[in-house]
């Protein structure tokens, strides 16, 4: 039984996007559903375009039939990570719309926002803010 507030996941949004994802040269692989994510499309990016301290780049996308959508860009570098997420969700903490900011990504960390009601609008914009961390950390690589 289901009710307006069950998130269904939307599953050819997702694969649309993976397709779309695996095109770029920036991503290495692409994962539709894995195991340990089974709501998720994962995407590891090409290292090549990072600097060697940085050892993996993981972009994780989930989004549903309702417009909910959590999306994750996380490096992983000496044990530590950076990351932060886009989200459209109810919450106590912003609007729907909000962007939990690096380096931690936390809840405190959230600032409100107003994303693109298309989702591959919202795919783009997020894209633009990866192509812009990729030049900043080779502008802060010593």
């Amino acid at each position: 039984m289901s009710d307006d507030t069950e998130k269904i996941l939307d599953e050819t949004l997702l694969r649309h996007i993976a397709r779309r994802l695996g095109t770029l040269s920036l991503v290495e692989s692409v994962s539709v559903f894995p195991h340990e994510r089974p709501e998720s499309v994962v995407a590891w990016l090409d290292l090549q375009y990072f600097p060697d301290t940085i050892q993996q780049v993981v972009f994780e996308i989930r989004v549903y039939t309702n417009g909910d959508f959590n999306i994750t860009y996380r490096e992983e570098r000496d044990g530590t990570a950076w990351m932060c997420r886009w989200d459209r969700h109810e919450n106590p903490h912003n609007s729907r719309d909000h962007f939990h900011q690096p380096p931690k990504a936390r809840t405190e960390d959230a600032v409100d926002r107003d994303f693109p009601a298309d989702f591959v609008a919202v795919i783009d914009s997020v894209l633009e803010h990866v192509d812009d961390r990729v030049g900043e950390v080779w502008n802060n690589h010593e």
